[in-house]
């Protein structure tokens, strides 16, 4: 892989992280699975940044707008109780976990959706991938000239 590959392909990894790091600021990847489906895939002719719900992650709309209320799983109060104790939540026991995730699962999910902000507060998206990724061309705007140039430099000079 030629220099300029290499700058390229970093560049793109430098975006995925940063989109991972702030999907995990502002919580909104509970499991990483989402997190982990940003990925960079590189060939001799193309570098590209994608999204791939292989991993089991959500699409892409709902991670920026959330949810909207509905139907929940059936088995839904038991999987709270689960991300619950996952993530470490204290209960003085059981009986209080799991009131905790019918009031989450039924209460609030199933009447209001989770993950949607007020347009007055966050404006019209719970998250914008589209910052990092812009940044990226933005630096690979600037950095391409100068590594065209060297590698066409060292075609014709080797």
């Amino acid at each position: 892989m030629s220099a300029l590959s290499d700058y390229i392909k970093k560049e793109l990894e430098r975006a995925r992280d940063e989109i991972k790091a702030s999907l995990s600021g502002q919580k909104i990847n509970a499991s990483g699975r989402s997190a982990d489906g940003f990925r960079v895939r590189t060939t001799d002719t193309r570098a590209q940044l994608y999204y791939s719900r292989d991993g089991g992650g959500a699409p892409l709309t709902t991670l920026e707008h959330g949810r909207p209320a509905g139907a929940v799983p059936r088995n839904f109060t038991e999987i709270i109780e689960q991300w619950s104790r996952d993530k470490g939540l204290r209960f003085t026991d059981e009986k209080e976990r799991r009131r905790f995730a019918g009031a989450v699962a039924y209460g609030k999910i199933k009447r209001f959706g989770y993950g949607r902000p007020s347009p007055a507060r966050y404006g019209s998206r719970t998250y914008n991938w589209t910052l990092p990724v812009q940044e990226a061309g933005d630096r690979l705007k600037k950095g391409l000239p100068w590594y065209t140039k060297n590698y066409i430099t060292d075609l014709i000079y080797k």
